[in-house]
């Protein structure tokens, strides 16, 4: 029974760091090399897709992508899906993925370098692409930003299940003591 718990709390803490890994911002430093739309039928991976542009598809199992290829500087290819996030999830309240295919196909028409922030995992198996949110400008294939915002949010993380260790433990501390006087009474 011990194994089951061990492993039981194994399985809890990659579940919670693989929806933070998932969520939290990335940086890649990239050219990008092209832009495209795709008609893409959205199966059993649409979990890993944003929701529906428009009420009327909501109940499609394809629509249309955006998508923005990229090289990075050893010159394998990194391609990004360009969709808005809306009020769902991850809360990245991105409205505007119009106006940043605009800026990648202005950009992949000369050998700048950028930095792409996005969110999510590419994998070939499940045919899912990262979500970019942002493209800034950098001054070469080296720069290597700081990701702020994920050793803020790997802080916070860790703080909040501290917390929540010490809740857990006062309140067994708690109910021991409740458990010892009225044994007792008896």
């Amino acid at each position: 029974m011990r194994y089951l718990k061990f492993a039981v709390r194994i399985l809890a803490v990659c579940a919670v760091v693989a929806v933070f890994d998932y969520t939290m911002p990335s940086r890649d430093i990239v050219r990008i090399v092209g832009t495209e739309v795709v008609r893409t039928d959205i199966g059993a991976n649409a979990f890993f897709w944003a929701g529906s542009d428009a009420v009327a598809e909501a109940a499609a199992t394809s629509r249309d992508i955006r998508f923005i290829n990229s090289a990075r500087p050893d010159g394998t290819p990194r391609v990004y899906r360009n969709q808005d996030t809306g009020w769902g999830w991850p809360p990245y309240l991105k409205f505007d993925s119009g106006n940043l295919q605009a800026e990648a196909q202005q950009l992949a028409s000369g050998e700048n370098w950028v930095a792409v922030t996005h969110y999510g995992w590419r994998s070939t198996l499940l045919s899912i692409y990262p979500n970019a949110t942002n493209i800034a400008p950098v001054t070469g294939p080296f720069v290597t930003p700081f990701p702020w915002l994920r050793v803020i949010g790997g802080v916070l993380l860790a703080a909040l299940a501290f917390v929540a260790w010490r809740i857990w433990v006062r309140f067994r501390s708690w109910l021991g003591d409740r458990y010892d006087r009225l044994r007792s009474r008896i």
